[in-house]
């Protein structure tokens, strides 16, 4: 036992001389070969100090590495410490076909990449950036070679915008106020009225207040500054103003709903958006505008929203599941006019949120927009091209390929309200196939 001690001891004599690392384990084993061969130690002991001694090392290692990250940390300034850069891409192949054309392929990329600060304890401030067109707030999305849309040239370089720019204070826990280009502040959990792109100029407000351990109320607020109209010289604005409840009805049941008030300003007589989905040669049709291109009406409205969720539902052979809906009503329509409600309807279940290799999820959803239930800059352009006046069934099936890396099949069938003497309801195809990756 003595010869045992001492042979540790001098190991660790050695070790600490070599500086604890495993570029000289050579040198450990060959100096216990040594001691073996002299009878000092036998195999098996001189197996438990190497092992012993590796444990040090590394040990030793680890420390090292912390106290060098440490050391770097406690030197770096502090905005750089607060600071955060995040970014993910997407690779697209899209087809869509149109009842009597031809079909339509096509490869797409998005780009977006994003940097976060945290002024104070209170203050945050985000700015990003995106590919895509300065004139379609409702896609990032840019078409690789020269589009049938476009003049570029093979080879062009793609565009870069600003995606968002926005300053967030919170001055106590749980209300959170955005100013700038933001991100949208409520909540909606599918995109058929608010395409998911849309990063709004203007203001936001999120509230939350937790009323006991299973009941949570809040409140989402959006100002949006839309434009201001030449023809009126009126600003053109929205404000909307989304309350709601989070109830965990059990451990493994939770319930949230909300009901927005959508109040537009100076939309009634104002220019048509030069992106409505439903624009004709004659104006925005399905947006209720004359032949002059201004709009009849406004779209004040009231909108219901409600998502009922699930984890392990059918005793544990899903991890999770839910269903919600989603209503839409156009409270500033005259009694004569029709097209003033629409809807969504969906479920979707698998993994929550896909981050992993092997994680899955499907969604499935049908939505019937009136033709003035909402005013259709804001729709899902994906969706019969964001049109109003339209129904669709979309199915959407996710797969995780790796840690933060996942593919996602996307199909719409939608189709016309309106028969159409010669095209019937002109459906629409359209299939996306997604690879996505984020940091």
């Amino acid at each position: 036992m003595r010869k045992f001690l001492t042979a540790i001891v001098l190991i660790g004599i050695i070790s600490l001389g070599l500086g604890m690392h495993f570029s000289y384990a050579s040198e450990v084993d060959a100096l216990l070969q040594k001691l073996i061969d002299k009878g000092v130690l036998n195999a098996s002991e001189a197996q438990e100090i190497r092992t012993q001694t590796n444990e040090q090392i590394t040990k030793a290692d680890k420390q090292k590495e912390e106290d060098y990250k440490k050391l770097a940390k406690d030197n770096m300034p502090d905005w750089v410490k607060n600071t955060k850069l995040k970014g993910d891409f997407r690779l697209r192949y899209e087809w869509d076909k149109d009842k009597g054309s031809q079909d339509n392929s096509r490869a797409r990329i998005r780009a977006r990449l994003g940097i976060e600060s945290q002024v104070n304890n209170k203050l945050k401030m985000a700015v990003g950036i995106a590919t895509g067109a300065t004139n379609d707030p409702r896609s990032r999305n840019i078409t690789l070679g020269s589009d049938a849309n476009t003049t570029n040239t093979p080879g062009s370089p793609k565009s870069i915008v600003l995606d968002y720019a926005y300053a967030q204070y919170t001055p106590f826990n749980g209300l959170a106020l955005s100013g700038g280009k933001i991100q949208n502040p409520l909540w909606r959990p599918w995109d058929v009225f608010w395409k998911g792109d849309i990063t709004p100029d203007g203001a936001g407000v999120n509230y939350s207040y937790k009323l006991n351990p299973k009941v949570d109320i809040f409140m989402n607020d959006l100002v949006y500054v839309m434009k201001n109209d030449t023809r009126t010289d009126k600003q053109v604005a929205l404000a909307v103003f989304q309350p709601g409840v989070n109830i965990a009805v059990n451990n493994k049941t939770n319930l949230k709903t909300a009901v927005a008030y959508n109040q537009f300003f100076n939309v009634k007589g104002a220019n048509a958006f030069s992106n409505a989905g439903s624009r004709t040669n004659s104006g925005v049709s399905g947006s209720g505008s004359s032949a002059t291109g201004q709009y009849r009406y406004n779209y004040n409205s009231i909108q219901p929203t409600a998502e009922l969720s699930f984890k392990q539902p059918f005793s544990g052979l899903l991890p999770y599941a839910a269903i919600f809906g989603e209503y839409m009503y156009n409270v500033s329509l005259p009694s004569d006019a029709t097209g003033a409600g629409g809807y969504q309807a969906g479920i979707k279940f698998g993994t929550e949120n896909i981050t992993d290799w092997g994680q899955w999820r499907t969604q499935l959803v049908y939505s019937k927009l009136g033709r003035d239930c909402w005013l259709d800059i804001f729709t899902d352009s994906d969706r019969y091209g964001g049109k109003t006046n339209s129904k669709a069934y979309e199915a959407v099936f996710s797969y995780g390929l790796a840690k933060n890396t996942w593919l996602d099949l996307d199909y719409y069938y939608a189709e016309s309200l309106t028969q159409s003497a010669t095209t019937g309801r002109t459906p629409e195809h359209v299939l996306q196939v997604d690879w996505n990756m984020k940091f």
